[in-house]
Parts: structure tokens; sequence; C-alpha cells
């Protein structure tokens, strides 16, 4: 035989949490920027450069540099070629006069005189690649420099804050419940 049971159920409570969260709307306009500069002068003096060419042994190399140096440069070395010709006329008369010599002397004389080469005379100047002087003259700027500046204001803006309250709602969903069920008892003997 089976006993009655007592049949006991339990319902738990239930509660239902809903927030809300809070809100923040920050609203800033940008920030108001005065910049005032004024600009840095400079002011450069300056003299234009000069080259001075020097190009005198350049026409003495191709044109003798002019007929006034081109006699001179004749005249100066005509004084060496006569004192040359007057040695080798010396020296011509002595071996003439040499008398235990042959005879031949003169015929040699004639002979050598028939073949000599005239003086070189230089008659232009010498060609040279540093026939061409040149002197620069650069002078150095005069320089004088106004710094400028800069003047900035900056004007903040304030911010805008709006703040919207969260929320918390908390319900009973269900409350709490026992239910004890009590079994049929049979009455009847």
């Amino acid at each position: 035989m089976r006993l009655p049971q007592i049949q006991i159920q339990s319902m738990p409570a239930r509660i239902d949490i809903r927030s809300q969260q809070g809100r923040f709307d920050i609203r800033q306009q940008p920030a108001v920027m005065d910049i005032k500069s004024t600009r840095t002068v400079i002011d450069v003096e300056w003299e234009r450069p000069e080259v001075l060419f020097d190009m005198t042994k350049t026409w003495e190399a191709l044109n003798g540099g002019g007929n006034l140096a081109f006699m001179n440069r004749i005249y100066n070395q005509s004084g060496q070629f006569v004192l040359q010709s007057i040695q080798n006329t010396v020296s011509e008369y002595d071996r003439i006069g040499d008398l235990p010599t042959d005879g031949s002397a003169i015929a040699a004389i004639a002979k050598e005189s028939m073949y000599r080469q005239p003086p070189k005379l230089q008659m232009y100047g010498e060609a040279s690649v540093l026939n061409l002087s040149f002197d620069p003259r650069i002078s150095k700027p005069q320089v004088q420099v106004r710094p400028g500046d800069v003047n900035i204001s900056i004007t903040p803006s304030k911010p805008e804050i709006n703040y919207q309250r969260g929320n918390v709602n908390i319900e009973m969903a269900q409350y709490p419940a026992v239910q004890i069920t009590s079994p049929q008892i049979d009455l009847t003997v």
C-alpha cells in the first residue's frame, strides 16, 4: 500500500530590471583665432660684379699687339742681332787674316755665308693658354633683416552640455508562491 504524499510546488520570485543609460550631449563651437603677422623684410644691396679681361698678350700672339708694340719688339731685338753680326764679321776677318792657314779661308767663309740662316726675329708674342688673364671684382652684399612677428589671440567658446538622466525600472514580474497539494484521502472504510 502506498502512503499518500504531499505535493509541494514552489515558484521563485522574478524581478525585471530595465535600465536606460544617461546621455551627455556636448556641443562646442570652434575657438575664434585672430592671427596678425608682419612679414620679415630683407633688404639686400649689392653692386653688380665686374670681370676685367686683359687680352694684350693674346693680341700680341695674334697680330703683334698693334703697330707700336710690334715695332718695339723688333727694335728691342735688333741690338742683339747687330752684336751677333759684328761678332761673326770679326771672326771671319780673323780667319782671313790668319796667314799660316790655307788660302782657302775666303772660299770657306763664302760657302758658310751662303748656307747661314737669317736671324730669327720674334715678331709675335708667345702663344699660350695663359695669354688671357681676368680679374673678377665681387663685392659682398649688404644684407639687412627686419624680423617680422606673429600675434595670435584665441577666444575659446564654452561647451554646451546637456545631460539626460537615465532611469531604472524595477518590477516584480512574478511573486514567489508555494503550492501545497494534499493527497486525496480515501475516507471510505
